[in-house]
Parts: C-alpha cells; sequence; structure tokens
C-alpha cells in the first residue's frame, strides 16, 4: 500500500473547497447534457465528479447522450466516483456502438467493483476487440467473484501475451484455488510477462506442496522478473523448503531478486535454518548496493535467523550491526541495523545505539526513535519524553509520541495531553494517536477543542487522525457527528477554470542530487493531478525536498515538505483513477484514502499490479531509470523543470 500519512502544498491562488453545507445548487432541476454543446456538457461532467455526487443527474444524463465523446466521459466520471448507484445506467455501455465508450465502460464496471457487472463483463470478454477483453478481465479481478475463475482460465491459453498475462493478474486478485492446476501449466509460457504473472497469481493460493516446486523451477529465470517473482512467491508460501531455494537468490546479480529473497526468508521464518544468519551477515557486511543492506538489515530483526546459528555466527553478525550503526553511509542501513540490534540484544545494545540518536540524517534519528518500543518501558521512556521538547524537529515528536502510544506508558499522559494544544497539527495528530493507543478517554473534551481547532487548516492525515482518536474513544457517532458540525473547509480544492484547460507542460526533469530523472505527463488520463503538479512545481514546491520513503524494488516517495510522510499543500486533490497500469517507471499520486492526493507522489521500481485503478498514475518515466534505483531515503530533489 502506499502510504502517505498527509497531503500538503502551497495553497496560494487555489481556493479551497467550501463545506458541503454550502455548495451552491444546481440551476437546472433536470440535467441534461443532450442540451449542452460537447464542450460545455463535458465541462458540466468534470465538475459534476469533482462534486463526487452520483445523486444529482448529470452522469447519468451523460451516460445517455447521444455524443460518444460524452458517454465515454460520464463512464470514466462513474468510475471514479465508484458508486454502484451507476452500475445499471453503465451496464448498457459495454455493448455501446462506439469502441472508446465501451471500453471506459467497463474499466468502471471494474472501478465500482459491484458483483451485478459480472454478466456485462464476461459478454465483453467474446467481443473479438483485445483491449475490451483486456480491460474485462481487469474488472473480473477487481470484482472479485470467484465465479468469474471459469471465464478468466481460458485466456490463459489465448494466443495474445497480453490477454495471458492479464488472465494471470485477474487470477491474482480472485485468489481461486481451483484455478492452481491452470497456472500451473502456463508457468512455462515462452513469454517472460506472462511467465512471472503467473508466479504472481500462484502467491495467492496456498499450496506450498505444489507451488514450491514449480516456482523454484524459476530461479534461475533469464528474466530477472520472473526469478523477482519466483522468490517471492515462495516466501508467501510459508513454506520450509523454500529455504534451500531461497539462500541462493541472495547472491543474484539483480537488486531486486536478492531483495525479494530476503523478505521470502523472513516470511518462511525458517528457524532450523543453520546458515541463514551467516548468509543475511554477508550480504550486510559486503551488499555493494545499500538496498541489500537495508533489507538484510531489517531482516536480522527478526528472531528466525539467530535460533539455529553457530555461536560464531551470531557474534559475526552482531558485529556487522554494530558496524553498521556506526560507519554505513545509508541512513536506512543505519537506522535498520540500530533496530536489530536493539530487537537482539535489548539494553545492552543502547551504547551501540544511543549516539545515533544525534545522527546527522533524521532518517536514521526517527528510526531509532522507532525501534525503542522494543525495549522495556523504563529503558525507553526517558529517551522518548525528552523528544517531546517544542525545540526538537517535528519528526522526531511525532515519532516519539506515538512510541509512547504503542508502549502504553500512562506516565506520559500528562505531556501527552498537552500535546493537543500544541501549533503544528501533525505534532497534535499524532498526539491524539498516542491518546487513543492508551484508551485515555478523560482527553475526549480537549480531542474535540483540537478538531475544531485544526479541522481548517489540517491536512488529509492529520485530520483523519484526530478524527478516527475521537471515534475510538467517544465512538464512531459523536466523532462523526463533531466533523458535521465543524467540516474541514479546506480539505479539497475547488476547481476553478483554469484546471480544465489542457495542462501546458509536457513533462518534468527532476535534477536530483544523484542525477536526472526525467518524466513525462499522462495529461490525457489524468489532466488535474499534471495541472496539480505543474501549478507546484512552477512555485519551486519539490525544489530541495528531501526523498522521505525508499522500499527497494518498489517505490521511491517524495513531494512532503515535512519530510515526515504525513506532509502535504494543505489541501488535496481528487483522485482520477485511469486505466494506466504500474509498470516500472510509473508515477503516481500517494494517497491516505479515496480523494487524499495533493503533493506526494512515487515512482515504483518495477511491476505494481496491485496498485492499478487504485492510486493515480500522471506520468512515466522516460530516461533515469538508472537514478530511479540509486535513491536512497534523505536523497533531494534539488530541482524540478517543466518542459514544453
Amino acid at each position: 500500500m502506499i502510504a502517505r500519512c498527509a497531503a500538503l502544498l502551497l495553497a496560494a491562488a487555489i481556493a479551497p473547497a467550501a463545506p458541503a453545507s454550502a455548495q451552491p445548487e444546481r440551476t437546472q432541476p433536470r440535467p441534461d447534457t443532450r442540451a449542452l454543446p460537447a464542450p460545455a456538457a463535458l465541462d458540466s461532467l468534470d465538475r459534476a465528479e469533482d462534486e463526487r455526487d452520483a445523486t444529482d443527474g448529470w452522469i447519468v444524463a451523460g451516460l445517455a447522450d447521444t455524443r460518444p465523446a460524452v458517454r465515454a466521459r460520464a463512464a470514466r466520471a462513474a468510475g471514479r466516483l465508484q458508486d454502484s448507484t451507476l452500475v445499471d445506467a453503465v451496464v448498457p455501455l459495454t455493448t455501446d456502438a462506439d469502441p472508446a465508450v465501451r471500453r471506459e465502460a467497463i474499466f468502471a464496471l471494474g472501478q465500482i467493483g459491484h458483483r451485478s457487472a459480472h454478466p456485462a463483463l464476461e459478454r465483453s470478454l467474446g467481443s473479438g476487440d483485445v483491449t475490451e477483453a483486456d480491460l474485462a478481465l481487469e474488472a473480473l479481478g477487481k470484482l472479485g467473484d470467484k465465479g468469474a475463475t471459469t471465464h478468466v482460465v481460458p485466456y490463459l491459453g489465448n494466443a495474445s501475451p497480453l490477454l495471458r498475462g492479464e488472465a494471470a493478474v485477474a487470477l491474482w486478485r480472485l485468489a481461486d484455488s481451483t484455478a492452481l492446476a491452470p497456472l500451473i501449466a502456463r508457468a512455462d509460457d515462452p513469454d517472460p510477462d506472462v511467465r512471472w504473472r503467473v508466479l504472481y497469481a500462484l502467491e495467492k493460493i496456498n499450496a506450498p506442496d505444489r507451488i514450491v516446486l514449480v516456482a523454484a523451477l524459476h530461479v534461475d529465470d533469464p528474466a530477472w522478473l520472473v526469478r523477482a517473482y519466483a522468490v517471492r512467491t515462495m516466501g508467501r508460501q510459508k513454506s520450509l523448503r523454500a529455504t534451500a531455494y531461497l539462500l541462493p537468490a541472495l547472491d543474484d546479480r539483480e537488486v531486486g531478486v536478492a531483495v525479494n529473497a530476503m523478505r521470502a526468508l523472513q516470511q518462511v521464518a525458517d528457524s532450523t535454518c543453520g546458515t541463514c544468519l551467516a548468509r543475511l551477515t554477508h550480504v550486510l557486511k559486503d551488499g555493494v548496493h545499500p538496498y541489500l543492506r537495508v533489507t538484510a538489515a531489517s531482516v536480522l530483526a527478526d528472531r528466525f535467523a539467530w535460533q539455529q546459528a553457530p555461536p560464531e555466527a551470531r557474534t559475526a553478525a552482531l558485529g556487522a550491526l554494530a558496524d553498521a550503526v556506526h560507519r554505513d553511509l545509508d541512513p536506512a542501513t543505519r537506522g535498520a541495523a540500530a533496530r536489530a540490534l536493539l530487537a537482539q540484544r535489548g539494553v545492552d545494545a543502547l551504547p551501540d545505539v544511543h549516539p545515533l540518536l544525534a545522527d546527522s540524517s533524521i532518517y536514521t534519528r526517527v528510526a531509532v526513535l522507532q525501534a525503542l518500543t522494543l525495549l522495556p518501558a523504563d529503558a525507553a521512556v526517558p529517551l522518548l519524553l525528552e523528544r517531546l521538547d517544542g525545540r526538537t524537529p517535528l519528526f522526531e515528536r511525532t515519532t516519539a509520541a506515538e512510541a509512547l502510544g504503542t508502549l502504553k506508558v500512562r506516565a506520559a499522559l500528562p505531556r501527552l495531553r498537552a500535546g493537543l494544544d500544541d501549533r503544528a497539527t501533525l505534532y497534535v495528530a499524532s498526539v491524539a494517536g498516542a491518546l487513543a493507543d492508551l484508551g485515555d478517554s478523560a482527553s475526549v473534551p480537549a480531542l474535540e477543542r483540537a478538531w475544531r481547532r485544526h479541522a481548517r487548516d489540517a491536512d488529509a492525515d492529520a485530520r483523519i487522525a484526530i478524527r478516527d482518536a475521537l471515534r475510538q474513544l467517544a465512538g464512531r457517532a459523536r466523532a462523526d457527528s463533531l466533523e458535521r458540525r465543524d467540516p474541514p473547509r479546506n480539505a479539497g480544492v475547488r476547481y476553478d477554470a483554469a484546471w480544465f484547460a489542457p495542462p501546458a507542460w509536457r513533462g518534468a526533469i527532476l535534477h536530483t542530487n544523484v542525477g536526472d530523472i526525467t518524466w513525462q505527463f499522462d495529461s490525457a488520463e489524468a489532466p488535474h493531478t499534471v495541472q496539480n503538479f505543474c501549478r507546484l512545481a512552477e512555485r519551486g514546491y519539490f525544489d530541495g525536498l528531501a526523498l522521505h520513503r525508499v522500499v527497494p524494488n518498489f517505490v521511491v516517495q517524495d513531494g512532503d515538505p515535512t519530510g515526515t510522510g504525513s506532509g502535504g499543500p494543505g489541501y488535496t486533490i481528487r483522485c482520477e483513477y485511469n486505466p494506466l497500469r504500474y509498470d516500472a517507471g510509473m508515477v503516481g499520486m500517494a494517497l491516505s484514502g479515496k480523494d487524499t492526493g495533493g503533493s506526494q507522489w512515487f515512482i515504483t521500481h518495477s511491476p505494481q499490479h496491485h496498485l492499478d485503478g487504485r492510486y493515480t498514475i500522471f506520468a512515466h518515466v522516460t530516461n533515469g531509470m538508472d537514478v530511479v534505483h540509486r535513491l536512497v531515503q534523505g536523497d533531494r530533489i534539488r530541482k524540478v523543470d517543466l518542459v514544453k
């Protein structure tokens, strides 16, 4: 999942959305797009989609319009609203005379995800149009109805590799054990893009006796993605017999394969493995790429590798972790190594770890604060309480507050309650979460006051955290009534006319401290998201920001001015779900829930089809993927140049 913890940005020149009660009423009691010229009809659908209201009639009217472009746009809006009341109006468009309309309707039904669309999508499979069949396979998978399995499985043998691959992804979504045999039969597909998708689908079926052996046959596949998904699938099966096949994969020449192999070992958690500790220690000490070292350090925090290791291997591993704490150049690796030391040695590791609380990287310092939750409270609490001081950087303060909640330190209640009066909304939100973890119902009145103070200036994650704390401590009804009485006035952007003009920029060049990354905007699929990024970039909003999140072989993420993962522009933008798919190098908007995007974006290291249709894709990398793969947590975007 792509978490964003909030979405801030400079809101100048962008009018905040009015509360729902203040929305202007429609001037037309019976909307009819057919009475409007095409540009005006399309504009009405844009605005109806922005208002996220399927009941006002505009979208239904657009679905019945005589003009294909209007029907297609209305279908796209229906898919973005994901309102099941629109299914009956969308279904007829799956047999529309216009292919573009049919495709939008099929995609929309998958986004809505209502099982009543099942028959229409099955019919679309047999339309004879490869693109429609591809979209229908995706949509049937999203519906999650295992009754579709018998209709999807035959496409594993289709002449089109596109359809064979999409059938496998649909079966991953359906997770139906009856598809086991046909998937295994396609594991040797001649197309590597089909092979890895078949292995991907197998990870969702629990049959380790068969699947581990099938996946093991692909650990030497010439295509690295096939190898990467082979080891990943073995890990998901959680069978001890996978260990022997995973250990050699730690030496794979592709970083993504070795990273997946380490994570797979962690999932299998083979406590009988006497050599696992030594092998992971070797990666930590000698891994050239920081993604290898940080993953090894993270896995070494787990107990399984230590249980059957000989004493000399334990000594070597502890020494390698201590060395990484003191000397590794990667901030994330230093933090992960500190966590592993605390996990294995407890308070005895504090002499090694404590100096990292003054590390030059805030990400290392925060990782150590998070790891303190592994210690007994009497050892951790003094270190955490001193980080609540208002002079401490915000990220450290929020982390310390959250850790005190995790440890359930009731002695910290006075400090945490006082934090509800803090000026920093993100800190208030972290304190609210900690009070909820502590079950402190006495803080409910203060939490309600904090909501009233911050609802109008809070960013999405902060607002959600305060509300959720109230739900936990006072009940959903009381919290939601407070939200209705004091709605967050700036939670979303009210798009003005300029948002509907085609974006003026074709792409962007991100100048990082590691090198340049060039991407091309997908303006036709996500025009408002592109406009939002460009408006921010024109102000220099992204210049100098640090990459706050890097997950090896998954994503790099930036766009948070606070560097916490919870920051943004002070407003949110709507999701523009579209049929683009998350292959390597796709650029998406990070979210903490539907329609909570703002400024945080991510780039995928490798295909991530579980994100398809869930996070707006608005660009793709055209040059510099080697740079993307070198970025680590704390690297910076020095400047963003927009390209016409």
